[in-house]
């Protein structure tokens, strides 16, 4: 460890002339530019105090010594020449502080750098303040990043920051999450202490991400298991242990793609930006009243494209415009020219998860690029949707269909062809539009689709059921939940 008279041998230490005090008392820990007189009250014991001109108008040298005694300072450096007296040497003395005095011609800066380098470079120091920093945050198991960063910066006396990218010349250590990289963790200067801290920094926050995503990993399979679930019960329970807020009350957004290309692949840039601004959401989305999200937004890739789900402690609403076009303060993947969004009605509990969802998915279905649908404004479409995630209307619509099956090629298109032809009220000319087919291509297959079901198609109340059906069939197959991802 350097003392006084170490430093006066160093480049920067042969312009400084001791005036008073012993040059060997203490231990230099640090060096610091003081000024005001009040910062001097504040340096750490063993820092040998750089005092600045403006310094020295607000206390004498005298104060000066008594403050620096005070804290256990190593020694001031006055700026300038200074003459001594009997009464400084004396105190000097007796505080067991060293009085320098700095060269009229070096800037204070220099002497600063040129100090903090010669005391940083000590090999005893760099040893103590390194193990000391990996000490504290070794002893932060379970902190977060930004108190991690804090608790670095502190005790090596750098600043640490996280960035993406790091600059080509910069100070930066790459953080690494699964063997890949995921940041930098960047920091000024040249102290060698800094920079073998920074690599256990930027461990330590590869391991908190790892972690972090591992938990969020889980609470979405959690959360897919139970929007599939038979077993709601089952699956409301693991839930509940992977973190998932089952209990409160939620509101569904989901984001897709009209054209249909939500593929993983495809998803990915929605995923990352849904990711990165899903904490503004509630303020964006208008929630009223003085419900506070019970936990954080849980976001995930699901079906054709990116769920994302809100809860809270206590029913909300939603108070957005009339318009479908998303106003300026949504979260810019709402904003994104090719994806469409919906939004369902706010829903308690682990049922009230799962009609949230499909409430969302269905009005998202009926989105166009760049607009936002609400559930509650669908009209006839939210009773179509409410019996798509009924398994008893589910059941029914299915067995009333179920003797399309044995129509074999013709079996896979059947009910498409018949819910095009009863949507366009019987017009073959219609639906072979909506179909991209010729109109005997349907008159044909319609032949065939009433003689299968055994079904008179002009009797008003026939088509209203198989119509029924097959809104029912072709939405819920559209809405399906696949977990095995």
């Amino acid at each position: 460890m350097r003392r006084v008279s170490d430093l006066l041998r160093t480049p920067a230490g042969r312009r400084l002339t001791l005036v008073a005090g012993p040059w060997d008392a203490r231990e230099v820990g640090s060096v610091v530019l003081v000024d005001e007189m009040r910062e001097l009250t504040t340096a750490a014991p063993g820092a040998l105090a750089i005092l600045s001109r403006h310094a020295m108008r607000s206390c004498d040298v005298l104060d000066a010594l008594r403050l620096a005694g005070r804290g256990g300072l190593a020694g001031i450096v006055l700026p300038g020449p200074s003459g001594t007296t009997r009464e400084i040497v004396e105190l000097a003395r007796r505080e067991r502080v060293a009085l320098l005095a700095g060269a009229s011609d070096h800037s204070l800066s220099d002497t600063v750098l040129g100090l903090s380098a010669a005391v940083r470079a000590d090999p005893g120091l760099l040893l103590r303040r390194t193990r000391e920093a990996i000490d504290g945050i070794g002893a932060m198991e379970g902190a977060g990043e930004e108190d991690i960063l804090r608790a670095a910066s502190a005790s090596v006396g750098v600043s640490y920051v996280v960035a993406g990218l790091a600059d080509p010349g910069a100070n930066a250590t790459v953080i690494r999450v699964g063997g890949r990289p995921d940041g930098y963790v960047c920091w000024d200067g040249e102290d060698p202490a800094a920079a073998i801290v920074a690599q256990v920094v930027a461990t330590t926050l590869g391991r908190v991400r790892a972690a972090a995503r591992e938990a969020e990993a889980a609470r979405e399979r959690a959360l897919l298991a139970l929007l599939g679930a038979k077993d709601t019960r089952t699956a409301a329970r693991r839930a509940r242990h992977e973190g998932v807020p089952v209990d409160g009350w939620h509101v569904a957004v989901f984001l897709r793609d009209p054209g249909g290309d939500m593929s993983p692949g495809a998803a990915d840039p929605v995923l990352r930006e849904v990711r990165g601004t899903v904490a503004a959401w509630p303020g964006a989305l208008g929630a009223g009243g003085t419900a506070e999200l019970s936990a954080p937004p849980l976001v995930t890739r699901w079906q054709d494209g990116v769920l994302v789900l809100l809860t809270a402690d206590e029913r909300t609403t939603l108070n957005l415009p009339n318009s479908q076009r998303p106003p300026n303060q949504w979260p810019p993947a709402l904003r994104r020219s090719g994806v469409g969004a919906g939004l369902g009605t706010c829903q308690e509990g682990p049922d009230g998860l799962r009609r949230t969802a499909a409430q969302a998915r269905a009005a998202a279905a009926r989105a166009a690029a760049g607009e936002v649908v609400r559930f509650d404004r669908l009209g006839v479409h939210a009773l179509l949707a409410e019996l798509s995630g009924s398994d008893s209307a589910l059941v029914a619509a299915r067995d009333m269909l179920a003797p399309l099956e044995r129509l074999g090629a013709l079996s896979a298109h059947a009910v498409p062809t018949l819910k095009a032809y009863l949507d366009s009220w019987g017009s073959r000319t219609r639906a072979a539009e909506l179909l991209n087919l010729h109109p005997n291509a349907v008159a044909h297959r319609i032949r065939r689709i009433a003689e299968a079901l055994d079904a008179d198609l002009s009797d008003p109340q026939t088509r209203f059921a198989l119509q029924l059906a097959c809104h029912v069939v072709l939405d819920h197959d559209c809405l399906a939940v696949t977990v095995s991802r």
